[in-house]
This record gives structure tokens, sequence and C-alpha cells, in this order.
């Protein structure tokens, strides 16, 4: 009997190992402008994913306790595609957290000249209830501060040297601007500017406690309206001389009883 010869297998259709490059990367060319328009053009998706998962993962163990590996799992990518969008963790996290920062920026960008018309008591009141709906949206980056703000070093730097972070400065300015004109009581600016931030902050890191503790859902829009609400109602009641009344250019109103005592003091001196 003859003997057949010997069919090769066919791996046409099996077997046959995927192309392991289907895009052109720096790595391959050398071109960091070519890495940019791979990493956010055909992989922007997984790019997103990432940089949404880093910022959570960096919120909520700070930048030593988070790992590229723990970014992954909650991006539900591999940790080979992380480091594929991001050379290194710093560089993640850079960039997440710069995404925040730029969100802040929209929000706040033009502020004093959008808000021009209005006295400075009602601008500073715009800008905190603006405030306390972007920590609502955001609540990652006060986290992200908290940690850098606890640690220090160059991560709290680059914080702080960002454009966007600094427009924060207008509550310090305008509680500056206030107290000198003596509409705000005479208390350390640095100490209220710090009590309205924790304020419009705080609620939105500590959701679970707010859902345990009072059964309050701290992403519902009325409940966010509601806070925003109470930190201007209590800060600026207790912020306030007594009948102080600041006038468009900010100028504080004399009272009833201050003009009644300044006239009694005129009248006597005469």
């Amino acid at each position: 009997m003859d003997r057949q010869p010997r069919r090769q297998p066919d791996i046409s259709r099996r077997g046959r190992q995927p192309a392991l490059a289907t895009q052109p990367t720096d790595r391959d060319s050398g071109s960091a402008e070519g890495r940019g328009a791979d990493r956010d053009g055909l992989s922007a998706p997984n790019r997103d994913r990432i940089l949404a998962a880093a910022t959570e993962e960096f919120a909520a163990k700070g930048f030593e306790g988070a790992t590229t590996a723990g970014v992954a799992r909650r991006a539900g990518v591999t940790q080979p595609l992380v480091h594929y969008h991001f050379d290194s963790k710093d560089e993640l996290w850079r960039v997440s957290v710069g995404t925040i920062i730029e969100r802040l920026d929209d929000s706040f960008a033009g502020a004093l000249n959008e808000l021009s018309d209005l006295s400075a008591v009602d601008r500073l009141k715009v800008l905190v209830r603006r405030f306390v709906h972007f920590c609502a949206a955001n609540p990652q980056l006060a986290q992200i501060v908290v940690h850098e703000g606890a640690a220090g070093g160059e991560r709290l730097e680059w914080l702080l040297r960002q454009h966007s972070l600094g427009q924060l400065a207008l509550f310090g300015s305008l509680l500056g601007e206030g107290e000198a004109d003596g509409w705000i009581k005479p208390l350390p600016v640095e100490h209220l500017a710090m009590c309205l931030g924790a304020a419009a902050a705080y609620m939105f890191i500590v959701k679970a406690t707010m859902r345990e503790l009072f059964g309050v859902d701290v992403e519902d829009p009325d409940t966010i309206e509601r806070h925003a609400d109470t930190v201007v109602e209590l800060f600026f009641d207790g912020m306030l001389t007594p009948g102080a009344k600041p006038d468009q250019q900010g100028r504080s109103e004399p009272s009833h009883r201050a003009r009644a005592s300044s006239a009694t003091a005129q009248g006597g001196s005469r």
C-alpha cells in the first residue's frame, strides 16, 4: 500500500500570531510628535478611560499609594497599555490632574469680567456657588490637593503653579478687599479662604459618610444646590460686618446705627 504524503498543517487560518504593532509610535519612529498623534488620536478612548481611572486612583490613594496596576484594573485594561500611553506614573499623575484643573479653568475663566456689574459681595457669592458645583462634579481634585498639601514637595509646587488653580486666589483677593473696605470682619484671610474651600468641597469627598449617616445622595442636583445655599448663607451671615451693604465698587455703606453715631459725634464736636 502506497504511503500517502503527510499533509502539512494549514496555518493560514490558525496558529498565526497577530501583528504586534498596528499603530506607529515614537518607539518605532523616534518621534514624540508621532507618539502624540497616535496616543491622542487612534487610541483616544482607551487613553480617556485610563485618565479617568487614574484620577480615581490618585484621589483615593495619593501618589505614593497608587499604582499603574491599580489604574489598569479600574480602567479595565492591561497594565502594559497604561505604560503604552504614559511613560511613568509621574506623567500619568500630571496629565490626569491637569485634566481636572482644565475643568476648573473653564469654570472660573473670565469670572471677574463676567461679574463686573455685581457688587463685591455678590461676586463672591457667585464664585462660592460656582466652586461648590465644581467640587460636586470633580471631588477628586480636593482629595488630591489634601494628599499633596499634607505631604508637600514637588507635586504640590507643581499644583500651585498651575494658572487655573491659581484662579482660586480670587477668593482671597475678594476677601482681602472686603476686609479693607470694611464689609468683611477683620478675620485672617487665609483662614477664611481655607474654611470656605473646605466647606464647599468636603461633603462631596465623604459621600459614603453622607449616605450612611444622613441618607443624603451628594450627587443629587437638589442636594448640591442646597449645599451651595447653606455655604453662602452660613459664611456671608457670619463674615459680613453688622449692617454692611457694600456698593457696586465694594465699598461698605455704613449701617443706620453707624450713621447715627457719626452724626452724634459730629454734632458734639461743634
